[in-house]
């Protein structure tokens, strides 16, 4: 699948500014380099609904789905919602 260079750049915003990580490349592993821990996964899934509109369900809940920033811009892309502009 094709990354999105949109998304991509939008979650590592995300990660930057709201759960305090610097991610050194997109397809850097979040989880064998520490940088994503069981915590802030669970914070990660509740940005993803807030920012992007995805609803991840327990079938969703594949750890490679978000390993890398890469890996979570090929999960968000095709789910991601488009919200209305007020």
């Amino acid at each position: 699948m094709s990354v999105s260079p949109r998304v991509q750049e939008r979650l590592i915003t995300l990660f930057r500014d709201k759960l305090n990580v610097d991610i050194p490349t997109p397809t850097t592993d979040l989880f064998d380099t520490g940088l994503l821990d069981s915590v802030m996964f669970v914070e990660l899934l509740l940005l993803l609904e807030q920012q992007f509109g995805v609803t991840v369900s327990l079938d969703d809940l594949e750890i490679d789905n978000f390993r890398s920033v890469t890996r979570i811009a090929d999960f968000v892309a095709p789910r991601e919602r488009v919200r209305e502009s007020a």
